[in-house]
């Protein structure tokens, strides 16, 4: 018989997470989906966004047809409710101001397991959703090393609902995806940086003012994926 332990396995906290925060920001947000068809059903899938609000990622969470994976601030992972939450939906932690390899490699292995990984290049929030800031200068190698498949978003109102300086109001969050493309493993980073966020903009352009579909509490739950 052999000795070796298998490791536990993490509780699945996407649901309480999920449910959690389309109850309690429900009287302040509500949630709207665009684009759903852009988001591929299967294999690895790189999430491009851009950032104006602490509710990004939140609202990327809550909508998105797939489990999405998150890297957080590490200073997140030291509450040990929190680290559990995260945990659960295999978010990890990143150290910011540094070239985190660790967390960089740990959403390597994600992608390479067929996952949807989703990052904001800007790597800080912007002052305004109409302004498009610059990629962080490795955030296109996630999709040049793996040959993923890269999906634009947009995040609308969630800076108006939770903004920079603070202060919450009711209002719409809308989450636009954009039509999938992939960046060739010869690819200049950071060309292929700007190119993402050119992207990003696009579906910004493509989406404003059209239908949208809302997420309730009750939406489905997206099913787990293949564990790294």
């Amino acid at each position: 018989m052999s000795d070796e332990k298998t490791a536990p396995k993490q509780t699945d906290t996407y649901w309480i997470l999920k449910r959690g925060t389309l109850v309690l920001l429900r009287p302040w947000a509500t949630f709207y989906i665009q684009g759903a068809e852009n988001v591929p059903k299967e294999g690895a899938v790189l999430y491009v966004s851009n950032h104006t609000s602490y509710l990004d990622p939140v609202a990327i969470g809550n909508v998105t047809p797939r489990r999405v994976v998150f890297m957080g601030k590490a200073e997140l992972f030291h509450n040990r409710i929190l680290n559990w939450l995260l945990r659960g939906v295999d978010g990890f932690p990143v150290k910011r101001g540094e070239a985190d390899m660790t967390a960089f490699k740990t959403a390597l292995g994600f992608l390479k397991a067929g996952r949807v990984v989703c990052v904001f290049p800007e790597g800080t929030r912007q002052d305004s959703e109409e302004e498009i800031g610059v990629p962080e200068p490795g955030a296109a190698l996630f999709a040049i090393k793996t040959g993923c498949t890269v999906v634009p978003v947009f995040v609308s109102g969630a800076s108006y609902v939770l903004g920079k300086k603070g202060g919450i109001h009711h209002g719409k969050i809308t989450v636009a995806f954009g039509e999938p493309y992939t960046i060739p493993k010869t690819a200049d980073r950071d060309t292929a940086g700007q190119e993402m966020m050119e992207a990003v903009a696009k579906t910004r352009e493509h989406w404003r003012g059209k239908p949208a579909q809302r997420v309730g509490v009750f939406s489905p739950i997206p099913p787990r994926e293949n564990q790294k």
